[in-house]
């Protein structure tokens, strides 16, 4: 597995608000209504939640962040719905903080091009590429989660264009190849 100890903390530390800043990303990808934004965090978080459990992950860097991840989950005094539950106004708090929708997309793109900066110096190109596929991976399930554009549930599309153009952003922005 790689370990911790080869990036500085503030390097680690952005490493593991990547899956954060891809599911902002792609919320804020769509200018939707309040019931919708909030059904969006709520799959969102439940999304990240199974994706640290999973087992199945061969990338040792993935497996790495999974593991801090769960450490900093098990140090909350929650769990069950009230630790998804205080996640999620955790997203709304970060949501609140931005300007604007744009704002927030420009500082999570900025953060991508850090972590891809990071991978870049620290990790062959193979485990850079596995974790970029991971976070692709949840930030598709997010886009996916809630119907966009619809009316009562009829209609709109699984992803949506903004969402899509967000998509395309986060994998342009994790660019590791020379």
């Amino acid at each position: 597995m790689i370990k911790q100890q080869y990036f500085s903390d503030s390097e680690w530390a952005t490493l593991l608000q990547t899956p954060k800043q891809a599911i902002l990303t792609v919320i804020l990808a769509d200018k939707t209504d309040v019931v919708s934004l909030l059904k969006e965090m709520q799959a969102a978080v439940q999304i990240l939640a199974t994706e640290l459990q999973r087992q199945d992950i061969s990338s040792d860097l993935v497996k790495s962040v999974i593991a801090s991840l769960n450490e900093v989950v098990a140090q909350e005094s929650l769990q069950g719905e009230q630790l998804l539950l205080k996640q999620q106004f955790e997203l709304i708090g970060t949501i609140q903080n931005f300007s604007s929708t744009s704002d927030g997309q420009k500082q999570a793109i900025a953060h991508f091009n850090q972590v891809s900066s990071i991978l870049m110096s620290k990790v062959p190109v193979t485990q850079a590429e596995e974790f970029k596929q991971w976070i692709l991976a949840i930030a598709t399930q997010v886009a996916k989660a809630v119907k966009e554009e619809g009316r009562f549930g009829i209609g709109g599309e699984r992803v949506s264009r903004p969402e899509s153009g967000a998509l395309s952003s986060i994998d342009k922005a994790l660019h590791f190849k020379p």
